[in-house]
């Protein structure tokens, strides 16, 4: 939100807020406004400008003009306190004497003062006198109309902007794009207040919308490259009123135009957000294909920085089952000081290479994760890897540091693979007392006690072997 107040703030900065003695800037050709924009083609409209057109503006004194003049000179030296002085003295304690355009003037010349002091309340005031005076040009109604669209957008008072705003509409066939965007804004801002309920904000998007799309349309027609900051209203509002396909054709011209960071990751989430509401597995399919393109493309550019966005740029492989990739990314990202050195990236660096069949390069991540665990569960598997290389020796090992730590889920399964892998060591002693552990959970205790028959069997036979050879 904070970004489009500085937005608007610019543009009424860039929009001068002319003295006395300013002339209203020729508008453009005539370009037609779609959706609530008015544009002047009806008879109704011609005659509203004729009415215009009939108005007899008295003619400026010069002892006024002069007035005028020399409180322009003050504010033109900033100083503001000498530009009221003068225009009080000169003017302000002789209003009654003064013709409706020369009051206009003086309130106009007071209000430009009040704004130039951020004084924007007071400028309010005294706009809304200049509009008070009869026969008023249609250029200077014009200018203080807009003009107090602008200041009722700084003090947040949207609905009063946007009055303001259609007023002024109602006379420009040709508006431009600035005027169409505060506009915009304006509306925008009005969906965006605490409280406002989700049916009411979109209403206020949906009025906002038409007005961005010809602002951008203006610029388009001359030949001219819309605002950044165009697209990007138009894309949170499409967000906002849910309107997915619409926020990914923004964000892709967005990248068209502007390649950044957070456009590529925007659009890989929206890729992510879209394929969970598909209505088809080949749709769903499709959009996850597009997710993992668009963050692989932000990755291979080097847009990834963050150790956050390396291990979902990990994750994303292992989702699509590319566990070769997924090791890639976090080996570099944990060498590189990028990623965090835990025990949760570790076990997910480890488990790529699990999936990507590297068993042996599975075990060092294994190892320092499960140094940093607080219960065994991580020897476990560590043992469980040493157990596919049939290295029962190290599983052996791990399983009993397992045991040793502590805090398993199943202590019974543990025993039963350290008692297998003795055996497989021929150390039937060990295994036999491996076994006796797992005994002791109803769990295991059938599987255990037919290994420990079976091993007092062996020994015996093994024992005759011995005594027969001897």
């Amino acid at each position: 939100m904070y970004k489009f107040k500085k937005i608007a703030k610019s543009l009424v900065s860039v929009t001068a807020l002319c003295g006395v003695l300013a002339i209203v800037a020729t508008v453009p050709a005539p370009v037609g406004l779609s959706g609530q924009a008015v544009a002047a083609s009806t008879d109704k409209d011609k005659l509203k400008y004729d009415d215009r057109k009939t108005r007899r503006t008295p003619a400026l004194k010069e002892k006024v003009y002069k007035v005028l003049g020399k409180a322009q000179e003050c504010a033109d030296l900033n100083d503001y306190v000498c530009a009221m002085q003068v225009l009080e003295e000169g003017l302000g304690r002789k209003l009654e004497k003064l013709n409706s355009y020369e009051r206009a003037q003086y309130y106009n010349f007071r209000g430009f003062l009040f704004y130039s002091q951020e004084k924007y309340e007071e400028a309010l005031k005294a706009y809304e006198n200049v509009l008070r005076q009869e026969n008023l040009p249609a250029a200077m109604e014009d200018t203080t109309v807009y003009t107090m669209a602008q200041l009722y957008f700084i003090k947040e008072d949207y609905q009063s902007s946007i009055k303001m705003m259609v007023r002024w509409l109602k006379y420009q066939p040709a508006p431009t794009a600035q005027p169409l965007i505060l506009l915009g804004q304006a509306y925008y801002s009005l969906g965006t207040q605490d409280g406002i309920k989700p049916a009411q904000a979109a209403k206020y998007f949906n009025q906002a919308v038409p007005y961005i799309l010809q602002a951008i349309k203006l610029y388009e027609d001359a030949g001219k490259q819309p605002k950044e900051n165009w697209y990007l209203l138009l894309r949170v509002m499409y967000f906002e009123m849910k309107e997915n396909q619409k926020v990914i054709d923004i964000l892709e011209l967005l990248l068209h135009k502007w390649p950044k960071k957070e456009y590529w990751l925007q659009l890989a989430g929206m890729y992510g957000e879209m394929s969970t509401d598909a209505k088809t597995e080949k749709e769903r399919t499709l959009l996850e294909k597009k997710q993992l393109a668009t963050y692989e493309t932000a990755y291979r550019q080097g847009f990834l920085a963050k150790g956050s966005e390396l291990v979902n740029m990990s994750q994303l492989y292992m989702y699509h089952e590319a566990p070769y990739w997924a090791s890639v990314v976090l080996e570099k990202g944990i060498k590189a000081g990028i990623i965090e050195k835990n025990k949760k990236n570790y076990e997910s660096l480890a488990q790529a290479r699990i999936n990507a069949q590297d068993m042996r390069q599975s075990l060092e991540p294994l190892r320092l994760a499960a140094e940093e665990s607080k219960d065994g569960e991580t020897y476990k598997k560590l043992g469980q890897v040493y157990m596919q290389l049939d290295d029962y020796k190290n599983a052996a090992k791990y399983f009993g540091l397992a045991l040793k730590k502590g805090g398993l889920k199943r202590a019974d399964s543990v025993a039963v693979y350290q008692g297998m892998c003795y055996f497989n060591l021929g150390q039937l002693s060990k295994a036999k007392k491996s076994f006796e552990l797992a005994a002791k959970d109803k769990r295991s205790r059938k599987q255990a006690r037919k290994w420990i028959s079976y091993l007092t069997k062996e020994k015996k036979r093994l024992d005759q072997i011995k005594e027969f050879l001897s």
